[in-house]
């Protein structure tokens, strides 16, 4: 996907850690567009290896109401 998000600044961070193993499942930026979201996935050892994926508006919304996340 060719994204051009604000890399520093995303609205939110997604990590989810193994409570089992204590290692990092998912490590994730997100950033809300007017379309939906834009969720990066770090898919290295650091934030210079990502992937990109566009969300649409349903799918941006539902993460809106999962954490309760509050327009600034």
């Amino acid at each position: 996907m060719n994204a051009n998000p604000d890399t520093e600044n995303p609205n939110i961070y997604i990590e989810v850690i193994s409570p089992k193993r204590s290692v990092g499942l998912i490590d994730s930026k997100v950033w809300f567009t007017n379309e939906g979201a834009i969720i990066s996935k770090r898919s290295g050892k650091s934030w210079d290896e990502v992937e990109y994926y566009k969300l649409d508006k349903e799918d941006a919304d539902y993460i809106k109401e999962n954490i309760d996340y509050k327009e600034s």
